[in-house]
């Protein structure tokens, strides 16, 4: 689907190929999670690369608090999307069995969004290279899907995120990472 848009000099700078791959994909949607890779791709798409972004925040009961928080701020400051999910919805697709649990939350989030754009809109995410998919199972969704990791793709890791983040005075730049409140074991799975 995006193919032909994501030609990567490994020799280039991962500054420069991610604002010539942001050009190349606009306009784009980007799921905004509240943790720092997502707000700072946000923040590189609309004041560095300067494309047409559109931040979508997946409002389910597995996210943490500050970053709900912090998400919410972004969209709502952007004229962005919020996709509602609710715990009972959830419950039903995060089951009883923790295998494969990421990749059929991810795959169910991410398939509700791309029911909402049409063929015009690049899909996107805040997965970068020490994002690994043995640790993140909802990788694979990802790829099944088409969704987009700029970051990834440009050579993007955790600390030259957070670096970046903190000089362009993200106030973000070095919260705490985390995965969700159902990976974590601190949401309540039942139905109450």
């Amino acid at each position: 689907m995006y193919s032909n848009r994501l030609t990567i000099d490994p020799n280039e700078n991962p500054r420069t190929a991610l604002i010539k791959l942001a050009q190349n994909l606009s306009p784009v949607w980007l799921a905004c999670s509240g943790g720092i890779d997502s707000l700072w791709l946000l923040h590189f798409f609309q004041h560095i690369a300067t494309i047409n972004v559109r931040p979508v925040f997946f409002d389910h009961p597995g996210v943490y608090p500050q970053e709900r928080a912090a998400a919410l701020a972004a969209v709502r400051a952007e004229s962005g999307v919020i996709v509602d999910f609710s715990k009972k919805e959830m419950l039903a697709v995060w089951g009883d069995q923790k295998k494969d649990r990421c990749y059929r939350c991810k795959r169910h989030l991410f398939e509700k969004v791309f029911g909402l754009v049409d063929d015009s809109i690049t899909l996107c995410d805040g997965t970068h290279v020490d994002d690994s998919p043995e640790r993140r199972p909802g990788m694979r969704a990802l790829t099944e899907l088409g969704v987009i990791s700029p970051l990834r793709l440009c050579g993007w890791n955790k600390e030259t995120i957070r670096n970046a983040a903190r000089d362009a005075g993200l106030a973000a730049w070095n919260n705490p990472a985390r995965a969700c409140l159902v990976v974590d074991g601190k949401l309540m799975m039942n139905d109450e």
